[in-house]
C-alpha cells in the first residue's frame, strides 16, 4: 500500500512518502523517491505501480523544464503548474 501525503501549515507544506514499492506481500524495493522536485518552489508525490509512477512525474517534470527554456527562462506558478499536472492526467485516463 503506496502513502503520500501533505500537511499545509502558514509558510510552507510538508510532503511525506513512504519508499517501498510492494505488491500483495512481496516488496520490490525499499528505497524508492516517490517525491520528485518540479521547480524551486514545487514538488509532486506520487503513488501507484512503478514504471507508472516514474514515468508520469518524470513526464511532467521534463515538460515543465522544456516550457521554461522555450518561454525564456519564465517559470509557471505551482497554481499553472498543478493545472497542467491534473489537465495531463485527466488526458491519461
Amino acid at each position: 500500500m503506496d502513502t503520500v501525503f501533505g500537511i499545509e501549515f502558514e509558510g510552507g507544506v510538508i510532503l511525506a512518502a513512504d519508499q517501498s514499492n510492494a505488491r500483495s506481500i512481496l516488496t520490490y524495493q525499499s528505497n524508492l523517491d516517490k517525491i520528485t522536485q518540479l521547480s524551486s518552489h514545487s514538488a509532486l508525490g506520487v503513488s501507484g505501480p512503478n514504471a507508472d509512477l516514474v514515468n508520469f512525474s518524470q513526464y511532467i517534470s521534463k515538460n515543465l523544464e522544456l516550457y521554461q527554456l522555450s518561454n525564456d527562462g519564465l517559470q509557471l506558478s505551482t497554481h499553472a503548474q498543478a493545472n497542467y499536472c491534473r489537465g495531463e492526467l485527466a488526458t491519461a485516463l
